[in-house]
Formats: C-alpha cells, sequence, structure tokens
C-alpha cells in the first residue's frame, strides 16, 4: 500500500505513471492486432508516449524511495519497451483507405488521448 511517507509527492505523478503503464499495455495489444500494427499513427502515437514517459521517468526518478507498487509500474513500462514492435514501413491506413474503423476513430490515438486527459 502506498504510504503517506513516500518521496513521490504528487498524486499527479502517481495518476501519469499509472496511466503510461496502461496505455503502454494497450500498444502492446495494438502491435499484435492486424490493421493498428502497420499503422502510421500506432507509430507516432507510441514514439509521443515515449516522450512523455522519459520526463515523467525522469521526475520520478529524482526522488529516493520509490514505492514497491509504483517502481513495478516502472518495470513494466520498461518491458512494454523492449516488446513493442515498431513496424518498418507503416502506412497511413485512415488516408489510403485500409483502416476499418468508423472515420475518427484511432484506437493508438485515443489509447494517448487517455493519458493526455490525465496529464492535463
Amino acid at each position: 500500500m502506498l504510504g503517506t511517507e513516500t518521496l513521490i509527492e504528487t498524486e499527479k505523478e502517481i495518476n501519469l505513471l499509472r496511466g503510461m503503464s496502461y496505455i503502454f499495455d494497450i500498444f502492446l495489444y495494438l502491435q499484435d492486432e492486424p490493421f493498428c500494427s502497420r499503422c502510421d499513427s500506432f507509430v507516432k502515437s507510441i514514439e509521443t508516449a515515449k516522450g512523455k514517459f522519459l520526463i515523467l521517468e525522469n521526475s520520478i526518478n529524482k526522488k529516493r524511495d520509490i514505492p514497491e507498487e509504483l517502481r513495478k509500474l516502472l518495470l513494466s513500462i520498461y518491458r512494454a519497451f523492449a516488446d513493442i514492435t515498431i513496424p518498418d514501413n507503416p502506412v497511413r491506413q485512415k488516408e489510403e483507405g485500409t483502416c476499418k474503423l468508423p472515420p475518427g476513430v484511432c484506437f493508438a490515438e485515443s489509447a494517448l488521448a487517455f493519458y493526455e486527459r490525465i496529464e492535463a
């Protein structure tokens, strides 16, 4: 259980880490999805999320005492980094008409937008 003695000072950092872990689990799922795994939006969403994670990780790692629960979340994100495969030649599925989702719907972009709502 997280105690109040933790040096991760803000509830926001905790929620950002939880959200980041969640969206990287979604990206892990999407890499095996037959359409999203080849899409340019998938690649861009992962790259954006990685950049956001590096900033968050830097902030969290400045703290000396990271509770075990949060350390597990960090480890799950590191594993996701190692396990996610980025396609060599991503395709703009929407523009090419090969995306099977309705207009305005993108699983990868939706996952990133979820995180950005926590971030705001």
